[in-house]
């Protein structure tokens, strides 16, 4: 599950999305006035659905789209 939250911060970084883990396990997502945080890395497929419909609500393309 890791490797889904390492493409996930990789393609937000890219995007211009700060990203951090903070020592509790939260993960805080930032770009602009936006900031979204979630409690921990997620575990089923509705937390992993939940996790990208809010980055894409603020702004993520995932997967990103290549040219």
């Amino acid at each position: 599950m890791s490797n889904r939250m390492d493409q996930i911060v990789a393609a937000a970084a890219r995007q211009g999305f700060s990203v951090r883990q903070t020592r509790t396990g939260t993960w805080i997502f930032s770009k602009g006035i936006t900031t979204l945080t979630f409690e921990h890395t997620p575990h089923t497929s509705k937390q992993w659905m939940d996790l990208l419909a809010a980055l894409r609500g603020a702004g993520l393309r995932f997967p990103a789209h290549r040219r």
